[in-house]
């Protein structure tokens, strides 16, 4: 590589602090004042001890260290650096050079190594090489970062239910920036800024404090994130102190085009390095995107809950049809949900259960109010017609997106378990889960109310007609089921 090149690569000199470590004061002047004209802010420190806590205080982007000192030797300061923050170069140097203890420090993580006496100008090299290798290591890293931002941006974009989105994005953001804790804060419908996630170690009662409740508003109103160390009282004074605990703070706002929808917090303990220029950008990026995805995820929410209304309409006015019916579809679609729960279903499968049970007559809405009403029995004819509504049913929802996972389960919660029912006469596990759940449900609802052919049935009645059924009619497990939880008191409404 040409001295051109390098130095076109190399970060710029006033923007890198670098710690010189040696107990021979002469040394320390010397190679601090070289340095200085080189332009580097350098600070000098006669012990091992006092470097380690300088690094704590203050970002160090190299570290030139001398091995033998009183106390605390320099190999050993060089462990700790590699503990501390393995991505801070140290660069070595003895009076007493030998193999052994070369290849020592080398091994463990240093990056270079110097004898003394040693030329000004072989220092500044060696620092000039360390660093632009620092420079590549970071862009490394933020590029294997990004791809797994990628990854995380699929499972995000993924997400339909907000508690769970906050949820990955907060624990997202966390592993990828190696935070100790963190919290997003979100606005609610009455634009008030409010804690939504938070991670175990560090309880809602931490994140409601001083601090971060008044930076996060501050983030918020200013649309830019803002960065606290410990020790920094003079740039923040307007804001609380930061807790002993905490090293370094660090709030993003959670940006879309059209506002801002909140704020995410990070936090590392006071025993860590600092958040580095790496984290920060990463995580920039993942807040944009967790930004996009909890308005997405209201946006459809909104259309979906609208939908949903409308939805309900139309089974309101199916009910309407039919004067003994009211009612039937909500008592269908609470059954539906404790049985859905007792079973197992995840809280999407319950979900889906609980709006088909709510939509599963919607169908009779292209029946004749007149066979729907008839007092006696239907002839083979109007029957056939009364058949037809889990056809027209799961047609009518078919064109609606967030409604097509209910098409099978409105269009098969009149099959029988043994193959007899209707309208494609599929059995057993042909049947999908949701409908035979739907199918116990219905016909249970519609034994204990009044219909316009008969009295209803007593709950007991009805669940004698339910275990008698057990393999024909109905699925053996949904029913020893149904009938715990009735018996138990809990399908009660």
């Amino acid at each position: 590589m040409s001295s051109e090149t390098e130095n076109a690569d190399a970060p710029r000199t006033e923007d890198v602090h670098l710690l010189v470590v040696d107990d021979e004061k002469s040394i320390c002047d010397i190679v601090g004042q070289y340095l200085r004209m080189k332009g580097y802010v350098v600070t000098c420190v006669g012990s091992a001890e006092a470097a380690i806590e300088i690094i704590k205080q203050n970002s160090i982007d190299l570290v030139l260290s001398d091995i033998k000192m009183p106390g605390m030797s320099g190999v050993e300061l060089l462990k700790w650096v590699r503990e501390y923050n393995r991505s801070l170069p140290v660069v070595m140097t003895t009076g007493f050079p030998t193999l052994d203890t070369a290849i020592e420090a080398l091994k463990l993580g240093a990056f270079d190594y110097l004898t003394k006496p040693f030329h000004l100008e072989e220092i500044a090299e060696k620092i000039k090489r360390a660093l632009i290798n620092k420079q590549l290591e970071e862009e490394n890293l933020l590029f294997s970062k990004l791809v797994s931002l990628h990854e995380v941006t699929k499972i995000l974009a993924s997400t339909y239910q907000l508690p769970e989105l906050n949820h990955k994005v907060l624990d997202f953001s966390v592993k990828i920036a190696k935070a100790d804790g963190g919290s997003l804060m979100v606005f609610d419908e009455a634009s008030h800024l409010i804690l939504t996630e938070c991670t175990a170690h560090h309880p809602a009662e931490f994140w409601q404090n001083g601090l971060f409740v008044t930076v996060s508003r501050w983030v918020a109103e200013n649309e830019e994130p803002l960065v606290m160390e410990s020790g920094e009282t003079k740039m923040f004074r307007e804001f609380p102190p930061l807790p002993e605990s905490v090293r370094s703070y660090i709030a993003f706002p959670l940006k879309t085009p059209q506002r801002t929808v909140g704020v995410l917090n990070l936090i590392r303990a006071r025993d860590k390095h600092p958040f580095s220029n790496v984290d920060l950008e990463i995580i920039n990026v993942l807040a944009s995107q967790a930004s996009i995805s909890i308005e997405n995820v209201r946006l459809y929410q909104n259309i979906r809950d609208n939908y949903l209304k409308t939805v309900r309409g139309f089974a309101l006015a199916v009910e309407a049809k039919d004067r003994y019916t009211h009612g039937h579809s909500e008592n269908v679609m609470k059954y539906t949900i404790v049985l859905g729960k007792r079973l197992g279903l995840s809280e999407a499968e319950l979900e889906d259960v609980k709006y088909a049970g709510l939509l599963h007559d919607i169908g009779k809405i292209g029946v004749s109010e007149l066979i729907l009403n008839k007092p006696g029995r239907l002839t083979p004819a109007e029957f056939d017609e009364i058949k037809k509504h889990p056809t027209l049913g799961s047609n009518i929802i078919a064109d609606v997106p967030f409604l097509r996972p209910l098409v099978p389960m409105v269009l098969h919660h009149h099959e029988f378990f043994d193959g007899n029912g209707y309208p494609s006469g599929i059995k057993g596990d042909q049947i999908p889960f949701g409908a035979r759940i739907l199918s116990v449900a219905d016909a249970y609802e519609a034994m204990t109310s009044d219909r316009p052919y008969r009295r209803s049935l007593s709950a007991q009645a009805a669940l004698e007609i339910l275990m008698n059924g057990k393999g024909k009619q109905f699925d053996p497990r949904i029913v020893e089921t149904f009938t715990e939880i009735l018996r138990s008191g809990d399908g009660q409404h």
